[in-house]
C-alpha cells in the first residue's frame, strides 16, 4: 500500500490584512507597531509564493464567501448527471459553456465556464467597515447575496458571477500587494489590461457519478436505472486501496489562480433520486497536491473551510523576474477514499491579455531542470513539457497560451492519451 503524502497546511491571510495592505483609500497612519505587524505580513506573503515557498497561499474571512461558495458548488455535480439536453438548455440560459466532452461517460470532470468581465470597480470595498465576527448569512444578506430557495438552477448564473467578480478582486489585490513589496507595476496592470478572467464550476466525479452515467446510456428514463441503485451504493462503500488522479501533474499558465475550498459530497441514490450532503475532506486535506523542488516529495495541502486559494502561475514567474514561483501541482483522489465522495470546487483564472508581450531577460526559465533528472519521482516531470519548451523571449501570451496547451493537450501533446 501507497503511503499518504505529508499534508501542508497553507500560510493563511486574513481577508482584513489584505484589504489593509492593498487600499487604494486614504487609511489612518498605522502605528509603529501596526507599521511592523503590516511589514512582516508582506514578507510572509512574499515568502509564500516565492521561490522558497510552496507557490500559494489561503485568504480567510472573507464575508458572504460562505453563502455563495454553498449556493454554488453543489450544482456542479447535478449540473454534471443532467441529461444533455436540458443541461445544454440550462447552461445556455446562465450564459455558461464547457470546456471538457461531457457526452464521455467515463469522464474524471465535469466544467462549466464562462467569461467573466473585470469591471473596476470594487465589491469587497464596501465590506471594510464591517464586523467580521457577525453572522455570516446576515452579511450576505445585506449585500443582496442570501441563499435562495427558489428552484436549485434559478440563480446559477448571477451567483457565479457575484462569486467570480468577488475572487477576480482578491487576485487584482494580491498582486497590488505584491507589486508594492516587489516595487513593480507589472502584476495588477496586466491583470486590470486583460479585462476579464475565465470561470469555471468544476466537478471531480465519484465512481457512482461514473456509474450512473453509464447506466443512463444503456437505459432511458430514471424508473429503469433506479432498479440498480442497491448495486450501485454497495460497490460505492468500498474504500481504495492506492490514490489516483482526478487532475493530472500540471503548471498554471496564468498570473494568479485563484480557488474555493473545496466542497466534498458524498451520495447515495435512493429510488429515482440522487440524494448528497456534505462531507469532511477525505483523510483531513484538500486534495489538491504539491511537488516540492527542494525537498523532491508531494505534499497534500490543507486548507481552512470557505477560504480561498490563490496560486501563481506561470505568468508571473516571468513578469516578477522571478520573485514569485508557480509550482507543479495535480488534484488526487486519496487512499481510503469511498467511491460515494466526489470534490466540487470553483475556480477562476486571472491572466495578463493576449498581446501581452513576455521578457524573459536574465530570467531563468527552468531554474529547478535539475530535479527533472535525478529524482525518484521523475515520472512526474517526465509528463511535464518545460517552460524553456514553450516560452521564448518576445512571445505574446497568446503565443505562448497556444503552445503550453498544444504540447500538454494537443494530438502530440504529453498529456493528450492521459
Amino acid at each position: 500500500m501507497e503511503a499518504e503524502p505529508e499534508v501542508m497546511e497553507l500560510y493563511d491571510l486574513p481577508f482584513s490584512d489584505l484589504l489593509r495592505l492593498s487600499s487604494n483609500s486614504a487609511l489612518p497612519s498605522p502605528t509603529n507597531g501596526d507599521q511592523s505587524r503590516l511589514e512582516c505580513i508582506s514578507a510572509s506573503i512574499m515568502e509564500a509564493l516565492g521561490p522558497s515557498g510552496p507557490g500559494l497561499l489561503s485568504i480567510s474571512g472573507v464575508p458572504f464567501a460562505s453563502s455563495l461558495r454553498r449556493s454554488l458548488l453543489p450544482l456542479a455535480l447535478h449540473l454534471s448527471l443532467l441529461n444533455p439536453k436540458d443541461r445544454a438548455s440550462l447552461l445556455k440560459r446562465h450564459g455558461l459553456g464547457s470546456d471538457v466532452p461531457l457526452k464521455k461517460p467515463d469522464r474524471s470532470v465535469s466544467s462549466f465556464a464562462s467569461l467573466l468581465k473585470y469591471q473596476g470597480e470594487s465589491v469587497l470595498d464596501q465590506v471594510q467597515d464591517i464586523d467580521f465576527t457577525s453572522n455570516s448569512e446576515e452579511i450576505a444578506h445585506n449585500f443582496g447575496l442570501s441563499e435562495h430557495n427558489d428552484s436549485e438552477f434559478d440563480h446559477l448564473g448571477d451567483t457565479f458571477e457575484k462569486l467570480g467578480r468577488c475572487m477576480m478582486e482578491l487576485g487584482v489585490r494580491l498582486a497590488r500587494v505584491c507589486d508594492n513589496v516587489m516595487r513593480i507595476t507589472e502584476l495588477e496592470k496586466s491583470i486590470i489590461h486583460s479585462g476579464s478572467a475565465k470561470g469555471r464550476l468544476i466537478h471531480y466525479h465519484s465512481m457512482l457519478d461514473g456509474l450512473i452515467l453509464k447506466e443512463a446510456i444503456k437505459r432511458v428514463g430514471p424508473k429503469n436505472r433506479s432498479k440498480k441503485s442497491p448495486a450501485f451504493n454497495e460497490i460505492c462503500k468500498e474504500k481504495s486501496t492506492v490514490a489516483d488522479l482526478w487532475q493530472q501533474w500540471h503548471y498554471d499558465y496564468g498570473i494568479f489562480t485563484v480557488l474555493t475550498s473545496p466542497l466534498f459530497l458524498s451520495s447515495t441514490v435512493e429510488g429515482e433520486h440522487l440524494v448528497s450532503k456534505e462531507s469532511p475532506p477525505p483523510m483531513g486535506h484538500s486534495c489538491l497536491q504539491l511537488f516540492d523542488n527542494r525537498k523532491k516529495r508531494i505534499v497534500s495541502v490543507k486548507c481552512q473551510p470557505d477560504s480561498f486559494i490563490i496560486q501563481v502561475g506561470e505568468a508571473a514567474d516571468v513578469l516578477s523576474g522571478g520573485k514569485l514561483r508557480s509550482t507543479l501541482h495535480a488534484v488526487c483522489k486519496p487512499m481510503g477514499l469511498t467511491g460515494d465522495v466526489s470534490r466540487e470546487t470553483f475556480v477562476v483564472f486571472l491572466q495578463p491579455s493576449w498581446d501581452k508581450v513576455l521578457h524573459c531577460h536574465g530570467f531563468s526559465l527552468d531554474p529547478d531542470e535539475e530535479v527533472r533528472s535525478g529524482d525518484e519521482l521523475a515520472d512526474i516531470h517526465s509528463k511535464i513539457p518545460p517552460l524553456s519548451a514553450r516560452l521564448r523571449d518576445g512571445m505574446t501570451f497568446a503565443e505562448f497560451s497556444r503552445e503550453t496547451t498544444k504540447q500538454y493537450y494537443g494530438g502530440s501533446g504529453i498529456q493528450s492519451k492521459r
